[in-house]
């Protein structure tokens, strides 16, 4: 009795069984459908590989390109392609091209590159060493040519004071000097340093062609006008004038010289006015 029981259990237990193994093996089979077959991942894996190669290869073309050009910049650096074969100067009246060339210690011959990198070095060492100098432009005109463009303080003229020669610049400073030049004398500042300094400050002011038509300018003080100029001009008139203030009334010079009839002097102390040499109306 017990083993007819039994019986219909054990074939719902089989049957159960048969099921669930038909689900499992299609589980299996819809998993494998997923997967992409081994060939296609082997395949995958050799073209990243290949990516790979390609890539580190650039890389050591590019690193390889780097310091080859790095290596041709440092043996043309230290070859005589890089000397200073042509050198310019412009711009300077007063300085002569040497003068130039040593106060900034560029010359042809000398490597083109070291002056390149220290250019606002030797304008400052330059501009200290020579008063003359107001400012200058070193350029790159080529691997081997450079050009100099210099920004003078104008040369005045020449002062003596204590019996020692002096180039009066235009920004005012005095430059000891051998010999005297062509330009303007100013006579009976000796004694008078400061007040020189401030005259050839407001004198440098002046356009060329008015500065150009000073013949002298003297240092006559009165105890009315503490700080007067007396200017001969090479016209043949006379400017009085206050150190103060030249440099701005003197632009007016050129007008009031061509309104004179004659000759004479033109007084720029206060205001503006002229008169003929030996008239007593002024």
């Amino acid at each position: 009795m017990a083993k007819k029981e039994q019986a219909p259990e054990h074939k719902k237990y089989s049957q159960r069984l048969a099921e669930l193994e038909k689900r499992s093996a299609a589980a299996r089979q819809r998993q494998l459908k997923k997967k992409p077959p081994k060939a296609y991942i082997g395949n995958q894996i050799r073209g990243i590989k290949v990516k790979r190669y390609l890539f580190n290869g650039e890389r050591v073309i590019k690193l390889v390109l780097l310091f080859t050009v790095i290596l041709l910049l440092m043996l043309y650096i230290i070859s005589p392609w890089s000397k200073i074969d042509q050198l310019t100067v412009t711009g300077n009246n007063d300085l002569t091209v040497k003068q130039v060339e040593k106060e900034t210690k560029i010359y042809p011959g000398r490597f083109i590159w070291g002056v390149y990198l220290e250019r606002q070095k030797i304008t400052r060492e330059a501009k200290l060493n020579n008063p003359q100098i107001k400012d200058l432009q070193i350029t790159l005109e080529g691997p081997q040519a450079m050009k100099i463009v210099v920004k003078e303080n104008a040369l005045l003229g020449t002062a003596v004071l204590n019996n020692d020669t002096y180039a009066v610049l235009a920004n005012g400073h005095l430059q000891r000097s051998r010999v005297a030049t062509n330009g303007t004398a100013y006579k009976r500042f000796d004694g008078h340093k400061t007040a020189l300094e401030k005259t050839a400050s407001q004198i440098g002011k002046l356009k060329p062609a008015v500065r150009n038509g000073i013949s002298s300018v003297n240092y006559q003080p009165t105890k009315e006008y503490p700080d007067r100029l007396i200017i001969y001009m090479r016209d043949g008139n006379t400017v009085y004038a206050d150190i103060n203030t030249v440099g701005d009334k003197m632009a007016y010079y050129p007008g009031i010289a061509a309104s004179m009839k004659e000759k004479g002097v033109i007084d720029l102390q206060v205001g503006a006015y002229s008169y003929r040499y030996g008239s007593h109306d002024k």
